[in-house]
């Protein structure tokens, strides 16, 4: 009979570690795909797809404005934010210079990623006229969920314009942290 065999460790992560773990993730996809953008021409950029927000760009500023209108609610700002056109951002460096402030701001909510009573907490979101709640913990995790959506359209998008977004799966960031 075979043995078990267990790694010489065990990894005990709590729930707000295993939240930023999921947002390092994003952070370090998300940086992948600028990356990536960043090699595209503006009508690469804006070419049309029946997939994510018809374009390329569209979907990247998609993503930007998911982060902001969860931000939004987790900060118990504006439950009725909307997330702009592609037109709101003249440009991809644009956009990534509004992500500045808006990670500087997810800092501070995943410092709060501790707080159980803040994770259970139900939080408005207003969307076409409907009222929603969803608890603090749940919007952590989709905003990551989210991205990762995203960028297999994204990843698509890009491998039929002859580039690659290159493998983002969570275990590939693992292992590339483990080895640095």
């Amino acid at each position: 009979m075979a043995r078990a065999v267990h790694p010489p460790y065990r990894v005990r992560m709590s729930t707000a570690d295993t939240i930023r773990r999921l947002h390092d993730h994003r952070l370090w996809t998300r940086a992948k795909i600028l990356a990536a953008a960043r090699t595209c021409s503006d009508a690469e950029l804006h070419r049309p797809f029946e997939m994510g927000v018809g374009t390329l760009f569209g979907t990247i500023v998609h993503l930007w404005g998911a982060e902001m209108v969860w931000a939004n609610v987790l900060e118990e700002g504006d439950p009725a934010f909307m997330i702009p056109p592609a037109s709101a951002f003249p440009t991809l460096a644009a956009l990534e210079e509004a992500w500045t402030p808006l990670d500087a701001r997810w800092a501070k909510l995943l410092a709060r990623a501790d707080d159980a009573a803040f994770l259970a907490k139900p939080m408005p979101r207003v969307r076409d006229g409907k009222s929603y709640i969803t608890n603090a913990h749940d919007i952590y995790l989709h905003v990551c969920t989210h991205q990762h959506y995203h960028a297999a359209q994204i990843s698509n998008m890009l491998r039929q314009m002859g580039k690659s977004l290159g493998p983002n799966d969570f275990i590939v960031m693992a292992r590339e942290q483990w080895n640095a």
